[in-house]
């Protein structure tokens, strides 16, 4: 893992959130069967409404033939960077219960679960993942002859190891943002308490 990378917590949290972050400079080094198996295992034990693991995931790795039409559902500006990562998979969500086929508002919810599963134990494992949101649906459900009726695509993803090496192939802005600390909000900004928008006495930090 890259030093200087990790989230500076202000409270104490597990090492595989603050040493998770997106990089773009992947090596093109093989992910090793049992690092992808438990990756994809932490997901299938994800939490989801009434159990339904509406999850689902298209996954190629480099020198499979289905590389390339999962490659072609990246939009242009991710192109140009996730070329050398080993693993590539789509993420897509069932919009249905099984029970009766009711609506399921929650499907998206429950697939973010289940990559922060994926997320942690890729993390613990050193592997690195860079979820992005550029992408093309369609170029998906035609690809792989998915039913839109049944599943939205929802996001993409590369894993596998960082490469240093390859910053230099990465444009002037993805490049700075190898090495920018990391920022979120403050709790006080995310948590409310009697009053939405107005947080909560425990959440903002005494000067």
């Amino acid at each position: 893992m890259i030093e200087g990378k990790d989230a500076e917590t202000k409270h104490r949290i597990l090492p595989e959130i603050t040493k998770r972050w997106s990089p773009r400079a992947f090596s093109e080094i093989k992910v090793e069967q049992e690092k992808l198996l438990r990756a994809f295992e932490a997901a299938r034990w994800a939490p989801s409404s009434r159990n339904e693991q509406p999850w689902r995931f298209i996954v190629a790795q480099k020198g499979e033939e289905h590389y390339d039409k999962l490659f072609d559902c990246l939009d242009e500006g991710n192109k140009k960077w996730a070329y050398t990562a080993p693993v590539l998979a789509a993420c897509l969500a069932k919009t249905n219960f099984d029970y009766k086929n009711k609506p399921n508002a929650h499907h998206a919810h429950d697939l973010g679960l289940a990559m922060g599963g994926l997320l942690a134990q890729a993390t613990t494992d050193g592997l690195y993942v860079h979820q992005m949101a550029g992408i093309i649906p369609e170029n998906i459900l035609k690809n792989f002859n998915v039913d839109g009726e049944k599943f939205v695509p929802m996001t993409m993803f590369v894993m596998g190891y960082r490469d240093e090496h390859r910053l230099k192939e990465l444009s002037e802005n993805d490049q700075k943002s190898e090495h920018e600390p990391r920022k979120r909000k403050e709790l006080s900004e995310l948590i409310s308490g009697s009053n939405f928008g107005e947080a909560p006495a425990w959440t903002v930090e005494e000067e």
